[in-house]
């Protein structure tokens, strides 16, 4: 499987996308507030997902054209996973759903990942179970709407571009 990533509709091709990075990052409204006794405690109102997406290809990825000051639906290319001591998993409903892009199971086995298959109803994934777990998790790609800034650089000499989305998901 080709992964892709796709924004706003459309694909950009691998030619532009031969070397690509996605890393993710949590945003929210988070704070650690100190009780008279310094015990801590968390309040969370909000979270988020942030992503910052590198590229590099021998063509422009051709993404100047899209609207970026309206919502835009990011398929991602990079996959995250959720983990769990059991191996009933609610994996997120903001996934890619498309051809290739099936959640994938795995179980964590003297601390190494093992393949292992799973059923899927809604967004609760049943995994299943090999003897001496010691946990389980769910690979999947996120899709998710986002506001998104693009920028790009191209380096004439060596007629290779490079490219970044920086996005908030909304």
């Amino acid at each position: 499987m080709i992964e892709t990533l796709e924004i706003g509709g459309l694909v950009i091709p691998v030619q532009a996308a031969g070397d690509i990075r996605q890393t993710y990052e949590q945003l929210g409204a988070v704070a650690t507030l100190r009780m008279r006794d310094g015990t801590a405690r968390r309040q969370t109102v909000w979270r988020k997902i942030g992503t910052r997406i590198n590229g590099a290809g021998q063509v422009p990825p051709g993404l100047a054209g899209i609207d970026y000051d309206v919502p835009l639906t990011l398929a991602c290319v990079a996959a995250r996973s959720v983990q769990s001591t059991g191996n009933v998993i609610t994996v997120p409903s903001a996934r890619r759903t498309g051809s290739g892009y099936a959640p994938t199971g795995f179980a964590v086995v003297n601390g190494r990942y093992v393949s292992t298959p799973l059923s899927l109803v809604g967004n609760v994934a049943t995994l299943t179970t090999i003897v001496g777990a010691q946990g389980y998790g769910v690979r999947y790609w996120p899709q998710i709407s986002v506001y998104a800034d693009f920028s790009d650089d191209v380096q004439q000499m060596g007629a290779s571009w490079s490219w970044q989305i920086v996005a908030e998901e909304v």
